[in-house]
């Protein structure tokens, strides 16, 4: 029988993975973090155990696991794999606490596959900068990873959504070549910050090219426009990408209280954020929903109130109006020892965290918008992200299934698809960029009836292909969105043809059309590796009279294979 509330995971065993009194990431956490759970009506019923060397050997290398025992065994050994004095110190057991946290998000995903639970919350678990080979950030096991690798063994696509302050590098690392997991990574600027990683143009390569989506943000930057890019991006990525289950990282230190780092972000923006990953998980993943802890080192004031937003997030319950007084009580002498107090009152914090907003804030947001913009430049397809924009695509809204058609006969070119004719048609699956077949033709839809144009190849009453094009954003030209096929279709020469359409029944044929193509223009589920999707964009552009070349500024910068390209006046030779 399914549980009603997330599972959440916590034993014994969670307060083992200790590096010892003067370390920043301290089991203290525990004791008013589980506390206020309790709260809130959440009540610990998993206890961690540790993963066995073949569930770990899924992410790790066998050489690196006995090292990590040998430190158990003798912490004294001298430094080798990332494990030493300072961020990864080695202790007595290290590598059954350590395996402990592997085995609770290993269990918890164990629990969602069989269907026991939608929604698992480990707060103990998000040690997301272990690498195959080594220790890092505090991480010896990727538990993360992990989990995502026992998704993928049981066939499912996964979306990977990491909250922490510090970039979600582990588990980009190790997922890096899969195109079946989407990473995406919002944290301070690596320039500032450890792991020093995390930049806009680490996209991924190959067929994987695309997954990899980072949002490094400048110092001080709040709230705000951390929220803002986080609605910006992630159901967008989600609708595109199309998971089926997610797995994200609450690290409770992008907040303004966090000693560790320089982001302004509140309890009140991530619990939202939390909301937001719950509703991508319902409409895309089944509700599957993976939820991990992470960072944070403000263990009174901010982790405690962060996982309870999250459990709350995942149990769709409201977040109560005050924290109880009996739980500030119990925790204050402790925490003004440790010179966190006062204690908050409530769980959501006033607006930027009850600071005013000074100069170097307003700076840092504005430069933070700025990447924001660019990276949904980037990795959102161009009919996504300009339908978003444009008022034509909630990505997260819901729509009926269409029926099941089989297209029928050799496709004929439709120079001008209008509203009326494409209300009769039915679409087929992935011939847009997006996971849910019938938000793409509403999206198709809405744009027609803005005034953009489609060229459609039609099966029967199915369409196959489509070549959108709109006003550009600044009135001057047209903007090419979306040039695609269905799976069956491709190599027929389709893709050609519908570009040339637009091109040759222009109504002003002098009025010039542009079109970007990024690392996001691509198939989701059976990517080409970059190059050649590069070489197949510039050459379909090319043979219908566009003038190609590499897209130019940031976005050339951080996707070297982007093109950019114009056609301008009538098309000649065609």
């Amino acid at each position: 029988m399914r549980s009603p509330q997330p599972l959440l995971v916590f034993g014994p065993r969670s307060l083992t993975y200790d590096f010892g009194p003067q370390h920043p990431l301290t089991p203290r956490r525990f004791g008013p973090g589980i506390d206020l759970l309790r709260a809130v009506g959440a009540e610990p019923n998993l206890a961690p155990e540790p993963a066995p060397d073949r569930d770990l050997l899924a992410c790790h290398a066998a050489r690196y696991i006995a090292t990590v025992r040998a430190f158990s065994e003798d912490p004294f050994r001298l430094p080798e794999a990332g494990i030493s004095a300072g961020d990864n110190p080695p202790f007595a057991g290290m590598h059954e606490a350590s395996a402990s946290v592997a085995g609770g998000s290993l269990a918890a995903a164990d629990a969602i596959l069989r269907g026991e639970v939608v929604h698992a919350f480990h707060p103990g678990g998000g040690l997301h900068h272990a690498m195959p080979d080594r220790a890092s950030g505090f991480c010896i096991y990727d538990d993360p990873a992990l989990a995502i690798a026992r998704f993928r063994a049981a066939g499912l696509r996964v979306l990977y959504v990491d909250f922490d302050t510090h970039h979600g590098d582990g588990v980009q690392a190790i997922h890096l070549a899969d195109p079946g997991v989407l990473t995406f990574s919002i944290h301070e600027s690596g320039e500032y910050l450890f792991p020093g990683t995390g930049s806009v143009g680490e996209l991924g390569a190959g067929e994987a090219a695309g997954t990899s989506v980072n949002v490094p943000l400048e110092p001080f930057t709040g709230e705000k426009a951390w929220l803002a890019a986080v609605r910006s991006i992630v159901p967008a990525l989600a609708a595109t990408f199309g998971p089926d289950v997610v797995v994200s990282q609450h690290g409770a230190d992008s907040h303004a209280w966090d000693p560790l780092a320089h982001l302004r972000v509140t309890t009140t923006a991530m619990g939202e954020a939390a909301r937001l990953v719950d509703r991508v998980a319902h409409r895309f993943a089944g509700g599957r929903w993976l939820a991990t802890g992470g960072g944070g080192y403000d263990a009174y004031r901010v982790v405690p109130r962060t996982w309870s937003l999250v459990w709350l997030a995942g149990a769709h319950l409201e977040v109560p109006a005050a924290i109880p007084e009996a739980w500030r009580d119990r925790w204050t002498a402790e925490a003004e020892r440790y010179y966190q107090a006062p204690l908050p009152e409530r769980f959501e914090d006033e607006p930027n965290a009850g600071r005013s907003v000074d100069a170097d804030q307003r700076a840092a947001e504005e430069r933070s918008t700025e990447t924001a913009a660019l990276v949904r430049t980037l990795v959102l397809p161009a009919i996504v992200r300009i339908g978003i924009d444009r008022g034509w695509l909630d990505p997260i809204a819901s729509f009926v299934a269409p029926a099941e058609v089989q297209p029928k006969g050799t496709p004929t070119i439709v120079a001008l698809l209008d509203a009326a004719s494409l209300e009769r048609l039915t679409l087929a699956p992935r011939t847009l960029p997006l996971a849910d077949v019938a938000a793409a033709k509403a999206l198709l839809a809405a744009a027609v009836r803005d005034g953009g144009r489609v060229a459609a190849a039609v099966a029967g009453d199915v369409v196959v292909g489509v070549a959108a094009v709109t006003a550009g954003s600044d009135g001057s030209q047209d903007e090419l969105i979306a040039l695609g096929v269905a799976p069956g279709f491709r190599r027929r020469g389709l893709a050609t043809a519908l570009l040339r359409t637009p091109v040759e029944h222009r109504p002003d044929a002098q009025r010039g059309l542009r079109a970007l193509v990024t690392v996001a223009e691509r198939d989701p589920i059976e990517p080409l590796a970059r190059d050649r999707r590069a070489k197949i964009a510039r050459r379909l552009l090319e043979s219908a009279g566009f003038r190609v070349n590499p897209a130019p500024g940031g976005i050339g910068r951080a996707d070297p294979d982007a093109l950019e390209a114009v056609s301008v006046g009538a098309a000649r030779g065609h």
